[in-house]
């Protein structure tokens, strides 16, 4: 299958009876909605900002994180799935994307991802709890900070956010900011501002 075939079949899974009926869902539109202005209000666009985000799902919030930094700074895009990586950077291109993302297929435990290179470190859904590893995968978000940059990190309830905090206890990082979402109890997550 060439890759239109497959950006074709990307398009046609997004509204797919598996799929379709949460992407169209209330809690999935509140829940994208409340974290995209989250990023906008709680973090100031800096000339050359450097951001990642690990995990790229559906890519939607990568693409949202390059629009926003269109013009000042730059989005690099973490997966460990190749044909996630493949179909994100191949539909960026071909969607004429003003902003498109620097895509790394590695998985966030590689040691050789970049070190202290990034203002702001965005992991969001359950991407931490794929990983299986809660506190592997946030000692390598803040391996990718510099010092004094922000991990942006969204979860649902069904994570305690107890984890969050036993983190931050025996870190020497500081929990700037948590916000509880429970709009759709069926769907409430938090948002944490966690700072190196």
């Amino acid at each position: 299958m060439n890759m239109d075939e497959k950006l074709f079949h990307y398009y046609l899974e997004l509204k797919s009876p598996e799929a379709g009926e949460w992407n169209l869902s209330p809690p999935c539109i509140h829940t994208e909605l409340v974290t995209r202005d989250y990023v906008r209000k709680a973090f100031p666009i800096t000339d050359e900002m450097q951001v990642c985000n690990v995990g790229i799902g559906t890519g939607d919030w990568d693409d949202y994180l390059g629009y926003w930094l269109k013009g000042k700074g730059n989005l690099t895009s973490i997966d460990i799935d190749t044909e996630i990586c493949e179909i994100f950077s191949y539909r960026q291109q071909k969607e004429r994307h003003p902003n498109p993302s620097e895509v790394l297929c590695k998985n966030i435990f590689d040691s050789d991802l970049p070190i202290e290179k990034y203002d702001l470190v965005t992991l969001i859904g359950s991407a931490i709890h794929e990983t299986g590893d809660f506190k592997k995968c946030l000692d390598s978000c803040f391996r990718l900070l510099k010092h004094g940059g922000y991990l942006m990190f969204m979860s649902s309830l069904k994570y305690s956010i107890e984890l969050v905090y036993e983190y931050i206890r025996n870190s020497s990082y500081l929990l700037e900011q948590k916000d509880v979402y429970e709009v759709f109890p069926e769907y409430s997550f938090y948002i944490c501002k966690i700072k190196k």
